[in-house]
């Protein structure tokens, strides 16, 4: 049946929206213009995030479609792609038991549809072979983190995420995933939660990196 719908209403290419065969989450064109070596940048808290894609181009498109105009179709890429910096950075250390993702309050969720997030992961772990929990959780009322200037997300206090269940964390290797980080604020907050609540270490990945992060940081790397 699937099969039979793609012919009529075919799927398309997240980044250039060219018709895909049934069975591809992106064109061979477009996959071959993949960076071959992930992002790294380090975290204001001294771990790495690591990222196929800078945040930018038709990689911003695909992201924002996916988002906000409901292009749910784009999560198997963009996991995809995730997967295989995983793979290339973190292969040592695969011993993660859990994937994980940053949390969107209640009401945010219900404004949104659902969790840009946690959709990633959920396809990540699929691909990965490992369970995906929400380990985290936010209060409601939190102001957005996109709609702050750079100095007020690095200067504010944020007191808004929360462990659901310290057993579930304590001596834990979790994968942290989360769709975009700009300064990297967001992502330390949730490790270090995670850290204190007892987990044995916390690795951090995102589909994307800002294009400016590491110079409004005085952070070398990336590409």
């Amino acid at each position: 049946m699937n099969r039979l719908l793609s012919i009529f209403y075919p799927r398309k290419c997240p980044y250039c929206s060219k018709p895909l065969k049934y069975d591809m989450t992106e064109c061979l064109v477009c996959r071959a213009e993949f960076p071959k070596t992930p992002r790294i940048e380090a975290l204001p808290t001294g771990e790495i995030c690591i990222a196929p894609f800078t945040y930018n181009g038709a990689i911003r498109r695909a992201i924002c479609d996916y988002k906000f105009r409901g292009k749910k179709f784009n999560a198997y890429s963009l996991a995809g792609a995730v997967v295989s910096s995983i793979r290339n950075v973190y292969y040592k250390d695969m011993g993660f038991e859990v994937i994980t993702c940053v949390p969107m309050s209640k009401d945010r969720k219900i404004e949104r549809g659902f969790n840009q997030s946690e959709l990633i992961a959920r396809y990540a772990a699929e691909q990965l072979d490992k369970p995906f929990e929400n380990l985290l959780y936010r209060e409601s009322g939190a102001a957005v983190q996109h709609e702050k200037t750079y100095s007020e997300r690095i200067s504010g206090k944020d007191d808004s995420f929360h462990v659901i269940s310290q057993e579930k964390v304590e001596g834990k290797k979790l994968l942290l995933i989360d769709d975009i980080m700009t300064t990297g604020v967001t992502l330390s907050r949730c490790s270090t939660i995670l850290r204190d609540c007892g987990a044995e270490r916390v690795f951090c990945a995102s589909v994307a990196i800002s294009k400016e992060y590491g110079v409004h940081n005085n952070i070398s790397g990336g590409g």
